[in-house]
């Protein structure tokens, strides 16, 4: 059978290095780093020897460019059309009258044809699944699972808790019955101590206690657990959106705890559980041969590079909560509510209580904070945070006392006051 493969060379609409993805493009270059030769990361991803030679020589991934012989009447504004194509999913229609707006002058036919290989290099990138391995120490990958299982005679799902060691595939396993950041951030702690180290960086998906926010650019981490990050000396990376193959190995050790540990196994608690499946580990799961590397993880472990553990006490997690502020610029905590500047309506907030006072902050920055209302179903404002939004403040009456800026109010005299005096 011929194992020769065929690679496109350059064409009119750019190399073959430009149409690598930035996922492709870091990958070559961490094979590179591993110590694989140029000829097995050809074979391996699929992409020629010159390629591959092109992406080493450079520090950075440079951008698709298109080529033309001659001037074309939408050269001026490919730039444009390059950047907004993937944000409007490669609509050409869209693209189109977008452009028109833009004094574009051509036709639809025009535009349709320079969209199809930025389309068509999209599909291909993320159809593409490309195995690449990394270096001792580098990468960890952490995934959580979940699981129905019999504790002391009862039906109880799970959560499961799964970190691997990339180059050795070691692995942690923890059951636990939640993922709140507390437990989060405690299984990493008790993951660090099992394998006495830990990598440069760990993979992520991207569950909510650790992204707020997945912007076109940059996601924006929830403060503590990015604080945690920096307290142990790990990057935190996040996998692209929909893009899960990216953390296949993890993947794979939630699949092989489920199908390996837990089938036919009944536990009296899960302290119980957790005692198991740490014996499974060192008598199975190390001990196995790894389909992929082909050794025992528990062999390959003595290989890796952690960095060792520093000395100081664990982390400790704040009682932080998020909330998304309701078009009535109120929070809702504790089954009460409280008020923040109107200008956060729809926006994402965290919310941190200590001694009765209740402080909410916008991207680390403290916006509002109030006495913690004395009883439940009770909404606390400040008025401040409603000025610039009434047409006529001197209209709104909030009784309250001569000295203080905010008061405890119920629903129904707080609905009769945004009702008279609120406008969109």
């Amino acid at each position: 059978m011929d194992n020769q493969k065929t690679f496109p060379h350059e064409q009119g609409h750019g190399s073959e290095e430009q149409m690598l993805s930035q996922d492709q493009w870091s990958e070559v270059r961490a094979m590179a780093k591993a110590g694989k030769r140029i000829k097995q990361i050809s074979r391996d991803l699929g992409v020629s020897r010159n390629t591959i030679r092109k992406v080493l020589r450079t520090q950075q991934r440079s951008g698709y460019q298109r080529t033309r012989n001659k001037p074309g009447i939408l050269d001026e504004y490919f730039p444009f059309l390059q950047g907004r194509a993937p944000e409007v999913f490669y609509n050409a229609t869209t693209l189109f009258q977008e452009l028109k707006a833009r004094g574009y002058k051509g036709g639809y036919t025009t535009v349709r044809e320079a969209v199809k290989p930025l389309r068509e290099a999209f599909v291909s990138a993320e159809a593409a699944s490309i195995r690449f391995e990394t270096p001792p120490g580098h990468q960890a990958q952490m995934d959580w699972g979940s699981s129905w299982v019999i504790i002391a005679g009862q039906r109880v799902r799970i959560r499961i808790f799964v970190m691997v060691l990339c180059y050795s595939r070691a692995i942690y396993v923890e059951f636990t019955l939640d993922e709140k950041l507390p437990t989060l951030v405690g299984c990493h702690e008790r993951a660090f101590r099992w394998f006495n180290g830990l990598t440069e960086e760990i993979l992520y998906d991207n569950p909510k206690t650790i992204v707020l926010d997945r912007g076109t650019e940059k996601a924006r981490l929830n403060s503590q657990f990015e604080d945690f990050c920096r307290y142990y000396g790990y990057k935190p990376r996040l996998c692209r959106p929909y893009r899960a193959r990216t953390k296949g190995k993890v993947e794979s050790g939630v699949k092989y705890v489920k199908r390996s540990f837990l089938p036919g196994k009944t536990f009296v608690s899960l302290d119980d559980i957790n005692d198991q499946v740490k014996q499974w580990i060192h008598m199975v799961a190390d001990q196995r041969i790894h389909g992929t590397v082909h050794e025992r993880p528990a062999e390959r472990f003595l290989r890796e590079k952690l960095s060792p553990l520093k000395n100081h006490p664990a982390y400790v997690v704040q009682d932080c909560q998020i909330r998304k502020v309701a078009s009535d610029c109120l929070i809702s905590y504790e089954a009460s509510r409280y008020s923040v500047p109107w200008k956060y309506v729809r926006q994402i907030v965290d919310i941190q209580e200590e001694c009765g006072l209740i402080r909410i902050y916008h991207r680390n920055q403290l916006i509002a904070q109030h006495q913690r209302a004395p009883r439940k179903y009770q909404t606390v404002i400040d008025k401040e945070h409603y000025l610039g939004l009434f047409k006529r403040p001197e209209s709104i009456i909030i009784t309250q006392a001569p000295t203080a800026d905010v008061q405890v109010r119920s629903l129904d005299v707080y609905e009769a006051i945004a009702g008279g005096g609120l406008h969109g």
